[in-house]
Formats: structure tokens, C-alpha cells, sequence
């Protein structure tokens, strides 16, 4: 709670206790033979403002600090970071859904070792991956061009089965010895 509410509460409460001996003056002054009522009801205000004030007061002392959690909750929560994999964890995720799913093994690691390949037998062959492909089928193998081909049709079962393990391992072993 800021600390202007409880000072208001406090001026809040003499005000209308203010206004009420104002009241109380004025009928005793003006009309005598209710002196004894007013001051009766006088007193019954009196007290209802001290219970009130005495209520408040407890409330105040009890409460939590900060926000309520209604507060809280209409304020949106900091933005998170989302952490950006590291190259050889996106790899790993690659690997890992190709042996899984047909199409992450044709769209996603097939796509990366088109490239490595590509780069390495041009660079350490001068052979054109898709220019000459008799010599990139003869350099890479049978198991790493069947997979690496510019012409391999995308599988009809998207969610079927990948590649297994060995054989992604095979493959990404071909590409790696074209660097030698």
C-alpha cells in the first residue's frame, strides 16, 4: 500500500467525525430536548468510526507488501530469451529427427550434406556435385549418392521411419572423407 491511503483513511475519518460534532453542536444549540438523543447517536458514530479506524489499521499491518496478486497478474510477464541452439546441438536435433522421420531426413539433414558435400568435392576434387554426377557418384558411394542426388523424390509417408543410426552414420562419414 502507498502511504498516502492510510493518511487519507486517518483525514477521511476526522473529517467526518468533524462533521458530526458539527451536527451534534448544532442540535443541542437548537433544539434542547433531543441534547441527550444526539449525543447518544453522537457517541454510536464515534465508535463506528474508531471500529473502522481500528479495523484498517490491522488490515494495514497484516497485509502483504507489494502488488496484490490480482495486480500482478494484469501485468504481462518480462519477455523470456529464447536461447538459440549451438550448431552442433542443431545438428545433433537433425541426426536425431532424420532417424525418426523420412521427410526431417530428406528436408533438413539431407539438405545440410548436399552442401558439405558440394563444398568438399569441389574443393578437394573439382567435381560439381550436380554438373557431373558419375564422378560425385564415384567418389561419394552408392549409399551417400542415393541420398544426396539432386533428383531423389521427396517420401509419399511423411511420418514414416528414417534412415537408422548406421547408416546416417555411414553417410556422414563418406562426406567427412572427401575432405582427405
Amino acid at each position: 500500500m502507498s502511504e498516502t491511503a492510510p493518511r487519507l483513511r486517518w483525514k477521511g475519518s476526522a473529517a467526518f467525525l468533524g462533521l458530526s460534532i458539527v451536527a451534534l453542536m448544532t442540535v443541542i444549540a437548537t433544539i434542547p430536548r433531543y441534547r441527550e438523543r444526539a449525543i447518544q447517536v453522537f457517541l454510536v458514530v464515534a465508535g463506528a468510526v474508531a471500529i473502522r479506524l481500528l479495523v484498517v489499521a490491522v488490515v494495514d499491518a497484516t497485509s502483504r507488501p507489494g502488488p496484490f496478486a490480482f495486480d500482478r497478474a494484469l501485468v504481462p510477464p518480462p519477455p523470456r530469451e529464447l536461447s538459440v541452439p549451438s550448431e552442433p546441438g542443431r545438428i545433433r536435433f537433425e541426426v536425431g529427427a532424420a532417424t525418426r522421420r523420412s521427410m526431417e531426413l530428406h528436408h533438413q539433414l539431407r539438405r545440410r550434406l548436399r552442401r558439405l558435400a558440394a563444398d568438399r568435392l569441389a574443393a578437394g576434387h573439382g567435381v560439381d556435385l550436380d554438373g557431373d554426377p558419375e564422378a560425385a557418384r564415384r567418389i561419394l558411394g552408392d549409399e551417400a549418392w542415393d541420398l544426396l542426388r539432386s533428383d531423389r523424390i521427396a517420401p509419399e509417408d511423411r511420418f514414416g521411419p528414417g534412415m537408422p543410426v548406421e547408416g546416417v552414420a555411414r553417410i556422414v562419414a563418406a562426406v567427412e572423407d572427401l575432405s582427405r
